[in-house]
């Protein structure tokens, strides 16, 4: 009995972080949807690093400047979470999952086509400054 007693606070914890490091991916993925460059400069810590399926590299500057930008008119993106696992390690925590990225753009004839591209992601984070942070994302591909 005692030790399982013991134990209870660290699941307590466990299952607080996973909770914790889960609402801050939601924010994260909304600010995209929502093209809110506040709270994105605000989870994505100074050197955050994604890397996507093509090998392009960009650094939290390059996505600041993203959602910033205007969409073309009559386009349209959204950013969906279909999948997560979290693995806490102290004060990081690992999740791998399944990302969407869908709508429309204009194509080089300005014609409006949608697109629907699924990719694996990795994601770390990092407890630091008294919340979670995002340092790194790994997208691949999926056909």
């Amino acid at each position: 009995m005692c030790m399982i007693a013991l134990s209870l606070p660290g699941t307590l914890f466990a299952e607080s972080g996973v909770q914790a490091v889960q609402e801050a991916q939601r924010k994260w993925i909304e600010s995209y949807n929502r093209h809110d460059d506040r709270t994105l400069a605000s989870i994505e810590a100074d050197n955050f690093q994604v890397v996507f399926g093509d090998g392009r590299v960009q650094n939290k500057a390059d996505q600041v400047a993203a959602v910033r930008r205007t969409l073309p008119a009559g386009a349209e993106y959204e950013v969906v979470i279909e999948a997560t696992e979290v693995r806490l390690y102290g004060n990081a925590a690992v999740l791998t999952g399944i990302v969407v990225e869908r709508g429309k753009f204009p194509n080089d004839h300005g014609i409006m086509q949608p697109f629907n591209q699924r990719s694996r992601h990795t994601d770390t984070w990092i407890f630091q400054k008294g919340r979670w942070q995002v340092v790194s994302s790994h997208l691949s591909d999926l056909k």
